[in-house]
């Protein structure tokens, strides 16, 4: 009887283990698998619990600094979005905003300084970050934050590089 209860102890703590394992697994995969932006939105309307979750998202960076959008800002969105759906208003509302970048247009120049990247470059990005989700009217949007932009990665003739932080001015065009 003693060896049996002993038995079920240890195939008992074994299955816990393996299920901690299995979880972990899993969890892991979610966090730190890179997510398009169109598989996060998915996993939204399918759960709708990823408010608060730590998620890294890969996707082109869309920035239009100049457009009359009311909420121009540095967002995500998958690489094989067409061209005519690039724009800041289309972002907004089926893309990812990434919280804590600032890029301020210096009067009177042709200059704007950004930080802490300059989002101005076409390549693809991963950020691991927090997401956030808010309801305007009938749609939601979402954004990240608390983004980890020192582990962050960015696409660069192929190969995933760092993305290069700090203070950034940038030229344009009039």
């Amino acid at each position: 009887m003693v060896r049996r209860k002993s038995r079920l102890k240890i195939l008992l703590v074994s299955a816990s283990i393996l299920l901690l394992i299995t979880v972990g697994f899993f969890v892991s995969l979610f966090v730190n698998h890179p997510v398009g932006v169109e598989e996060l939105w998915k996993r939204e309307y399918r759960n709708r619990n990823l408010e608060g979750k730590t998620v890294v998202v890969r996707g082109d960076i869309l920035f239009e600094p100049f457009s009359d959008f009311r909420f121009n800002a540095v967002y995500i969105v998958d690489s094989d979005t067409a061209m005519n759906l690039r724009s800041p208003s289309f972002a907004f509302w089926f893309g990812v905003g990434i919280d804590g970048v600032s890029c301020v247009v210096e009067d009177g120049k042709n200059l704007m300084t950004c930080e802490p990247f300059d989002p101005t470059h076409g390549a693809v990005y991963e950020f691991k970050g927090t997401i956030n989700i808010d309801q305007i009217g009938k749609k939601e949007i979402m954004w990240l934050s608390d983004i980890d932009f020192e582990n962050s990665r960015q696409l660069v003739n192929g190969e995933w590089e760092p993305i290069p932080l700090g203070k950034f001015i940038v030229q344009f065009e009039e």
